[in-house]
């Protein structure tokens, strides 16, 4: 399965370049302008990249005759291109370690969405994807200050993941050439489940606003995603027990809301996950809650991604990188020491109710 080696390379390019940051860049004079530089172009960059990506496979589906597996070739060898990239950035610039990021993570991830989307997974593959890379930013902060042997042992599990990437991806290729054709055949389930209620047709059912909510209520989600995850602070977070457990929440929870969305629907697990949270946010003084919060809350990634590469069936590189401009959006405010001015549990609990409502306005219009 394609989606899992894209999932490992996902923790490896994201622990190293969380170790080159916290390692080697951050320490420096200019160290607090390197994070701005490499939170651009790691986050913001990936929108047009993105853009550039979905353009390059429309032409090439447009030469190509019979099967359409070749559609995904350019997000695989950009996904490669970015993990050899990031490697040189560790060792060179934040702006070149940032490119890196954004290039592995857009290719990656319109490779995922690919898979899911010809495979009907409805949203598993996509959890399975974005989960593991808080793991490796946590190991990476971690082995920051550890030298430059991680950065080597790093390195070179990049590039074995690579060369497993490649022969995997080299056999499967090969296992659907001459037949009808990917979208023909293992992919008409998954195309007929992505087209389904509020996409089905929606030039001709919802007027130009009413599509346009979707892509701005998921945009909405994602900026208070990362906002709150640079503003809200536990108390009990403290040692590494505490760190090692809110990942483990946070990387189940991308998890879970991929293989719930799958079985339930994204809209009900949605509106659950996130009435949750709010409760759970407001007695996250307490570990097991705040933990319960986290993953509650987390839960929600895989479901706008989902949506949006719903919304943008033929432009699945354009849905991940407008998330991930969000994301960037949401890192801002903490970057410029913006405080909230109230607690952390009541703005987490705000921050879940509002992503509620928004996430609510989405299933409310594929219902109508």
């Amino acid at each position: 399965m394609m989606t899992v080696f894209y999932a490992i390379l996902h923790m490896l390019v994201d622990g190293l370049c969380a170790l080159a940051m916290f390692g080697v860049f951050i320490p420096r004079e200019d160290g607090y302008l390197s994070i701005l530089l490499y939170n651009f172009c790691a986050f913001a960059l990936q929108m047009p990249l993105g853009v550039l990506i979905d353009a390059l496979c429309q032409s090439r589906a447009g030469r190509e005759c019979g099967c359409k597996w070749q559609e995904a070739d350019i997000p695989f060898l950009i996904a490669i291109a970015g993990a050899a990239c990031t490697i040189v950035g560790a060792v060179s610039h934040p702006v070149v370690l940032g490119i890196g990021n954004a290039l592995f993570h857009v290719g990656g991830g319109v490779g995922a969405i690919q898979e899911d989307f010809y495979k009907g997974w409805k949203g598993k593959g996509l959890g399975v994807f974005v989960a593991p890379g808080a793991f490796g930013l946590y190991l990476g902060t971690l082995a920051g200050k550890g030298g430059l042997w991680l950065q080597c042992f790093l390195a070179v599990s990049i590039l074995m993941a690579l060369l497993c990437l490649s022969m995997a991806y080299r056999k499967k290729r090969r296992s659907f050439l001459g037949k009808a054709g990917w979208k023909e055949g293992a992919g008409r389930e998954g195309f007929a489940y992505w087209q389904e209620g509020f996409f089905q047709n929606p030039i001709q059912r919802k007027a130009k606003k009413e599509r346009l909510a979707v892509p701005v209520c998921c945009f909405l989600v994602v900026a208070l995603r990362s906002y709150l995850g640079m503003s809200v602070a536990f108390p009990w977070k403290v040692g590494a027990a505490a760190g090692a457990l809110s990942v483990f929440a946070l990387v189940f929870g991308k998890m879970a809301g991929g293989f719930l969305t799958a079985h339930f629907g994204a809209g009900r697990v949605a509106a659950a996950s996130l009435a949750l949270a709010a409760f759970c946010y407001l007695c996250s003084g307490v570990m097991p809650m705040g933990l319960a919060a986290l993953l509650l809350f987390n839960m929600t990634m895989p479901i706008t991604l989902y949506w949006m590469a719903c919304r943008y069936p033929k432009m699945p590189g354009l849905a991940f990188g407008i998330l991930t401009f969000a994301l960037f959006l949401g890192f801002l405010p903490g970057y410029f020491g913006c405080a909230p001015g109230i607690e952390g549990n009541v703005l987490g609990c705000v921050g879940s109710l509002l992503s509620l409502a928004f996430m609510g306005a989405i299933g409310w219009m594929m219902r109508h």
